[in-house]
């Protein structure tokens, strides 16, 4: 009796270390899996942050071309103004000089 006790104690502590030794691969496989997920992921966010500062770039470039564009609109708007004033000025001394 104590040599099949002594015989299924060791088949258990035999079964549980084959148990114990086959998982450990396993659990290797998925720490490397994580670890390549996660540094896909960091490469991921890194484009992503190159991205949005290009974007950025560009919406900035885009400002600065619409400030030019004011610029230019105002200067035509004033340079439109001062003909109109010569043109009235002309007038009104072309008036004048008909009623004298």
């Amino acid at each position: 009796m104590k040599k099949i006790i002594l015989v299924v104690i060791l088949l258990a502590v035999g079964i549980g270390l084959g148990i114990y030794f086959q998982k450990q691969p396993q659990a290797q496989k998925i720490e490397t899996q994580v670890q390549q997920d996660a540094n896909q992921a960091n490469a991921d966010v890194k484009a992503g942050e190159q991205k949005v500062e290009a974007a950025a770039a560009d919406v900035k470039a885009g400002v600065q071309k619409a400030g030019e564009v004011a610029t230019n609109v105002v200067g035509d708007v004033k340079a439109a103004a001062q003909k109109v004033d010569q043109a009235a000025t002309n007038a009104v001394g072309e008036i004048k000089q008909k009623i004298n």
